[in-house]
Parts: C-alpha cells; sequence; structure tokens
C-alpha cells in the first residue's frame, strides 16, 4: 500500500500543475507550444526565448522576419505574475501590463499560461532551454 501511495503522489506531482513561488521563473525559457483562440499553431522559427532574472525580464522573437523584444519588470503575488513593459521593440507596448497564473509542472521546467487579450485568448507552453541537456518531463498539451 505504501509503495501504490508513493507511485500515485510521484504521478500526480509532475502531471498536475503548481502555481507559482518566488524562483520558479528564474532562468531561460523556449516556447514549446501555443494556441490561438483554440487552434494550435507552430512555434516560429526561431523560437521566441524568454528570460526571468531578478524582477525583470526579457523576451526576443521575430515577426514578419524581424526580431523583436519586450524588456520589463515582473512581480509574483499570491501565484500571480505581473510583467510591465519597460522598453520595447514596438512603441506602443511601453508601459502595458500583462497579468497572469502560471501553471507549473511538477517539475517546474515547464509552464503554462492562458491569456485572455481581449480580441483573441492565447495560450503558451514555456520550457526551460537547459531540457535539451537535462531530462525534463515532457507533458504536452497538443493532442497530434
Amino acid at each position: 500500500m505504501k509503495k501504490f501511495l508513493l507511485i500515485l503522489f510521484t504521478f500526480s506531482s509532475f502531471s498536475f500543475g503548481h502555481s507559482a513561488s518566488k524562483g520558479d521563473f528564474m532562468g531561460t525559457w523556449r516556447l514549446v507550444e501555443y494556441a490561438i483562440d483554440g487552434k494550435f499553431q507552430d512555434v516560429p522559427s526561431p523560437t521566441p526565448i524568454k528570460m526571468y532574472m531578478n524582477g525583470e525580464f526579457v523576451i526576443i522573437f521575430y515577426l514578419e522576419n524581424k526580431m523583436h523584444f519586450n524588456k520589463g519588470k515582473y512581480s509574483l503575488k499570491a501565484g500571480k505574475a505581473t510583467e510591465t513593459i519597460l522598453e520595447s521593440s514596438t512603441k506602443t507596448l511601453i508601459g502595458e501590463e500583462i497579468s497572469f497564473k502560471p501553471n507549473f509542472m511538477g517539475d517546474k521546467n515547464s509552464f503554462y499560461i492562458n491569456l485572455d487579450l481581449g480580441d483573441y485568448k492565447s495560450f503558451e507552453r514555456w520550457e526551460k532551454t537547459h531540457c535539451d541537456v537535462v531530462k525534463c518531463a515532457k507533458i504536452r498539451t497538443r493532442k497530434n
């Protein structure tokens, strides 16, 4: 019985999401899945990269064959993250705040978010870049 409970606990910790806590975002992440209004899209190439460190973030991505970026600060309160864009290649985004509740997988090497951006809803799943070298839980949400 103890072995069964241990296996069940281990499985649930890796299968079910956990909210964010201090230090969970630290590091470099890459976009591995995303959908717009429930329709999954191919991840752009080159892959968007996002870095979090000491209350700051930067995201680098390509759009229409041109590199773009957003840079700013982030805070985490009660499992909810708020990013404030302070610099951007798209000047109209400066000052924008995006709030979301990230859902971390058990090993904290992957998280997903659902964003309601008014005109459309977005789903994103991010994975730590070290998952190329270190074995990470590969829980996909997209059904092929």
